[in-house]
């Protein structure tokens, strides 16, 4: 696995946990993005040097494993490398180490560069991926596809986009998409459950105004285990399906 990889240590604060001390996932993703984003700068191909070319890195998909998500108060080790690309499409691997050493959590992500002006994927230069000295391929990375919400047990939640949803590339940040997908579970629910994988596929914007339904039906699959499929609609477009596996919090 070629690639440089990048680490940087975060201590977990209060508002990144829910009501269990644990951390959210979505505010994970976030603090790896930031990691990814730091190394770029470092690289000196950070979002300004995008910008300068009309272009912005955005997110087709995540791949979550969680073996133990970290607590509030605890050092927790974040490493990041952009392992290979093609002419379209950038993979990078996200890992979370305890203070110990104890792999924690691990995010496989699918990135795509977009046209900022047109709203369109762009190729991929090689000046930009160069820095990160990761591998060429010719091959599609292929990430597992989101179980479909069955349409005559799903439940369903709205939502309207405000303005603190959406971030810089002017459309909702990735992470809502994830809070509005868990939110449609009750809090008996979210707070004996934890989460033990996750695929989520990011398919078109949403923008601020919109109004959008979470849905969400569950398939159980063991006593201990239970398997939630969500999709966003905004104006009868999916914007993006998720599954997410839980297990029982011992």
């Amino acid at each position: 696995m070629s690639g440089k990889i990048y680490e940087k240590e975060h201590q977990i604060k209060y508002y990144e946990c829910d009501t269990t001390q644990k951390m959210t996932l979505s505010m994970l993703l976030n603090v790896m993005l930031h990691v990814s984003g730091e190394q770029s700068y470092l690289l000196g191909v950070g979002d300004e040097v995008l910008a300068e070319k009309g272009l912005a890195w955005i997110i087709l998909q995540y791949e979550v494993k969680v073996e133990r998500m970290p607590a509030f108060y605890e050092t927790i080790n974040i490493t990041t490398q952009a392992t290979s690309y093609n002419k379209l499409f950038c993979y990078r691997i996200f890992k979370v180490y305890d203070a110990e050493g104890n792999l924690c959590v691990t995010v496989n992500s699918t990135f795509a560069l977009m046209n900022v002006k047109e709203r369109k994927m762009a190729r991929v230069p090689d000046e930009i991926v160069a820095p990160y000295e990761s591998e060429f391929t010719k091959k599609l990375v292929r990430s597992p596809k989101p179980i479909k919400v069955d349409e005559e047990t799903m439940i369903s939640k709205e939502y309207r986009v405000r303005y603190l949803d959406i971030d810089s590339n002017r459309h909702v940040n990735n992470s809502k998409y994830i809070e509005w997908a868990i939110d449609t579970l009750n809090l008996e629910f979210l707070t004996t459950h934890e989460i033990k994988s996750m695929t989520i596929k990011f398919e078109k914007e949403v923008h601020y105004g919109q109004l959008i339904h979470s849905e969400m039906s569950a398939t159980k699959e063991t006593d201990n285990n239970m398997i939630t499929a969500h999709r966003i609609i905004a104006e009868g477009v999916t914007n993006c399906e998720a599954s997410i596996e839980w297990k029982t919090v011992e």
